[in-house]
């Protein structure tokens, strides 16, 4: 099925350069990579002729085509590159330029039309499409030498459109003997072409006339300059050859589900910067493989965007970068905000940091920055960031297929057929105790997301909380195709009955008398969790170097009460290293990541801040850090150690005060309860002289890349319970947001106010009178999500109107009361 697109216009200047390339010169004859064909007894009679355009020779082509059917019949001739060369990529060409001179014209010309074919495949096992482009009246008569320009341009097709000579579309749905792969012209992917000579159109199947030509060909060339888009983010999602941003400078970012400005753009970029060195300078950006190709695009295009910046945000710079250069633009935002467009021109774009040669046919990462202007914690989102004019796919693929689950041991393989005509799409397992209809449901779970095409099968680690326990589980899976449009669930497996593997979970108990010395015995009742190269519970990311247990392993306790988060660590490692002034994961210390809230459903595809928080954690020898621009927020002494013991090895000691780190990062306050799930990791840096050779971690998905994504993360519970303790409402039901009216209303003192939560959080509830000024706090605590009510009683107030607001996370709302004594 050939998709729908979306066209954003989008205003070009009107430079341009050419880039010739030619493919063929014709001036020896057809070599191997070349073929005749023909239907039935056609041919073609080839030689070389001194009459010629370019270089020293060109082709003489004589068709000779047979009477056969209505339809019409054809001959050509076909280049094929080698098996196994490299395929030809005319990314950067607009058009086709091909020399032509009609020496001998047909017979019928009013049936004889010229075409040339070009041939894709985007991988070798795929197979050859063919776009085609015909021109009607080229051979009609005798000529001279003419030039004729093809427009490399791929024509919109739904399946039925026949080629015409304003571009190349694929062969219609009804011709028989052609093939087809993703039903999109890979400009990069080409393996060769044909040049063909075609009868049809005949009136009067009674009366085919057989026909003949003779025609000189020469220079078939590429040329022109075509402005190839750039796509960064298309306010869905990261295309698949940019992956996963990276942040430095204490940076994070994530993409923000209903971040955008709406319509076209639901999501965001969201960045929050950082300062680690205290000099305004952080960023983020993205590594592109392949590599964009802009040469086209860099005389005429801008780098376009759609921007919110809060008060305060300074100079930004966007700043593209190749294998040796870089080039960057540096703008001002208008930070209020609200949502602004901007549009730097790329020829604009200059050196940077004393860097020259910039390739812009090979741009390889790209990144905006704060241009000596960062303020920590301050927010900018972006959306539609691309360059040039691209063109969106705006359907959804369609739902995997062949979903299978075989159960190994504490694990389920999970397999499925890949959806077709789809490429660089991406699959997303879900798994639930009942069958799955909406994956954002209570109760649906994420078993991983973002899985390339053509992996087909996904290990599920089955956790349990502490002990080993049976579990029943269905599985469905989606796609999301290269533009971001989401696709619908496969049917679900069967149920498949497994047992999971108990993980040490986060103590519900603090320890008693603590004290940051370097005795762990206070934590021993904790169950720790392990990590041991030796036995699989410890994962040694891909390059790093660790020999054993003895040359690294450990033992985390985690423990909360309803103020604090305690953290004691036992790290064997048999050379302790700490080099003043290095950066603090080349020494030796451990990094602890945790989520601070419920995690269910889709974990987050960043670090996010404020009602969910995420932290990265680092338990350096001079300080506890927090990864995302918040240094030093312990240093030793009451509540932090870090010292060595005997005979080998580290100890740590942490007592977090749950109100500080909040007042620390703006983030919600965390109260933890009984029975929620915790996203969590570790990564224990190794360094055995000057530099770190080995890190080891918790999760098998960490790769030393748990910083950028909570997607890479483990969990565990707080407790031994599967779900929150104390929550009354059903955990399958799904809650809203609400605040409803009071009743009743008027009232006379007493009335009260029901509500709803959607997620658990601190929430408050303010009554204010009609000035503004706060004259009673009716609510202020942390709260379940699920429905609550509360009486307020008004007896200390004056007859009038007032207004009552509800704050939780992210949510607010305000209504009216009347009071009447």
């Amino acid at each position: 099925m050939r998709k729908f697109s979306l066209l954003i216009l989008f205003v070009a200047f009107s430079v341009t350069v050419s880039f010739g390339q030619l493919i063929e010169s014709y001036d020896n004859l057809l070599d191997s990579t070349y073929q005749v064909s023909g239907e039935q007894t056609n041919r073609i009679d080839i030689s070389l002729s001194a009459d010629h355009q370019e270089g020293t020779g060109a082709l003489l082509m004589k068709p000779f085509l047979g009477a056969y059917h209505p339809w019409g019949t054809f001959a050509q001739i076909i280049k094929r590159i080698p098996e196994g060369a490299p395929e030809m990529d005319w990314t950067i060409n607009d058009t086709l330029s091909i020399w032509l001179k009609v020496v001998t014209p047909p017979t019928h010309p009013e049936y004889m039309v010229f075409r040339i074919h070009i041939a894709d495949r985007p991988t070798a096992s795929d197979p050859v499409e063919e776009y085609i482009y015909e021109h009607a009246t080229i051979l009609d008569a005798s000529s001279g030498w003419v030039n004729l320009k093809i427009p490399l341009f791929e024509r919109w097709t739904d399946g039925s459109v026949v080629p015409n000579d304003s571009g190349f579309v694929v062969a219609p749905n009804n011709w028989g003997g052609f093939t087809y792969n993703n039903r999109r012209l890979d400009y990069n992917k080409i393996i060769g072409f044909n040049i063909g000579f075609i009868t049809s159109g005949w009136t009067d199947p009674a009366n085919i006339p057989a026909d003949s030509m003779e025609v000189i060909v020469d220079g078939l060339t590429r040329t022109g300059t075509r402005s190839i888009p750039a796509i960064i983010f298309n306010g869905v999602a990261i295309p698949s050859n940019l992956g996963n941003p990276w942040a430095w400078g204490q940076s994070s970012i994530s993409v923000e589900v209903g971040g955008g400005p709406g319509g076209a753009a639901p999501n965001a970029l969201k960045w929050i910067q950082g300062n680690e060195w205290n000099n305004g300078w952080t960023g983020f950006g993205f590594d592109v493989t392949p590599g964009f190709n802009l040469a086209g695009a860099w005389v005429q295009d801008s780098l376009k965007f759609q921007y919110k910046a809060e008060t305060g945000v300074g100079p930004i710079r966007a700043q593209f970068e190749t294998a040796t250069a870089k080039v960057g633009k540096v703008f001002t935002p208008i930070a209020d905000g609200q949502w602004h467009e901007y549009a730097l021109r790329l020829s604009e774009f200059t050196p940077q940091d004393n860097t020259t040669g910039f390739d812009s046919s090979n741009v390889t990462k790209f990144g905006f920055m704060a241009e000596a202007s960062a303020i920590a914690g301050k927010v900018v989102y972006f959306t539609n960031v691309w360059t040039g004019n691209p063109v969106f796919d705006v359907l959804p693929p369609v739902a995997p297929t062949n979903v299978t689950v075989n159960a190994g041991t504490y694990i389920n393989t999970i397999t499925w057929s890949d959806v077709p005509n789809e490429t660089n799409e991406k699959y997303h397992i879900y798994y639930s105790t009942s069958p799955i209809t909406d994956v954002t449901a209570p109760g649906v779970e994420v078993v991983k997301m973002n899985i390339a095409g053509g992996v087909n099968l996904f290990d599920h680690m089955l956790i349990a909380p502490a002990t080993d326990q049976a579990v029943t589980y269905y599985y469905a899976i989606s796609c999301t195709d290269d533009a971001g449009n989401n696709g619908p669930l496969s049917d679900n497996s069967a149920a498949i009955t497994n047992t999971a593997k108990g993980y040490a979970t986060i103590s519900k108990t603090a320890p008693t008398s603590f004290v940051a010395d370097g005795n762990l015995q206070e934590f021993l009742f904790i169950t720790p969790q392990v990590m041991k190269s030796s036995d699989g519970s410890g994962y040694i990311v891909t390059n790093t170097t660790i020999t054993g247990d003895a040359d690294l392993s450990a033992k985390s306790y985690v423990a909360f009460d309803n103020d604090y988060l305690y953290v004691g660590m036992d790290i064997t490692d048999d050379i302790v290293t700490f080099v003043p002034g290095n950066t603090t994961y080349l020494n030796d210390c451990p990094d602890l990541f945790i989520g601070l809230y419920n995690a269910h459903g889709a974990p987050h595809s960043g670090l996010q801040r404020g009602a969910e928080p995420d932290y990265h954690f680092r338990f350096a020898k001079d300080r506890l850090m927090i990864d995302g621009g918040k240094d030093s927020i312990l240093i030793p002494g009451t509540n932090y150690f870090w010292g060595e013991q005997f005979p080998s090895g580290y100890v740590v000691e942490a007592k977090i005060s749950l109100s500080d780190l909040a007042a620390l990062t703006g983030d919600n306050r965390f109260y933890p309860v009984e029975g929620m799930r915790l996203p969590l990791d570790y990564a224990i840096n190794d360094a055995d002289g000057a530099n770190r050779e080995g890190i080891l971690t918790y999760s098998p998905y960490n790769e030393d890349l748990s910083y950028q994504t909570v997607s890479r993360w483990l969990y565990t519970w707080i407790g031994n319970a599967w779900n929150p303790v104390g929550v009354n409402e059903e955990l399958t039901k799904s809650y809203t947001y609400a605040l409803s009216q009071n009743y009743p209303n008027p009232f006379n003192p007493a009335t009260r106010i029901q509500y709803s939560l959607k997620n658990d959080g601190v929430t408050s509830i303010k009554v204010y009178d009609v000035v503004g000024r706060e004259v009673a706090t009716v609510l202020n605590e942390f709260q379940n999500a699920g429905t609550h009510e509360i009486n307020f009683n008004a007896s200390k107030l004056t007859s009038g109107v007032y207004f009552y607001k509800i704050v939780s996370g992210s949510y607010s709302e305000v209504k009216k009361m009347v009071l009447l004594k």
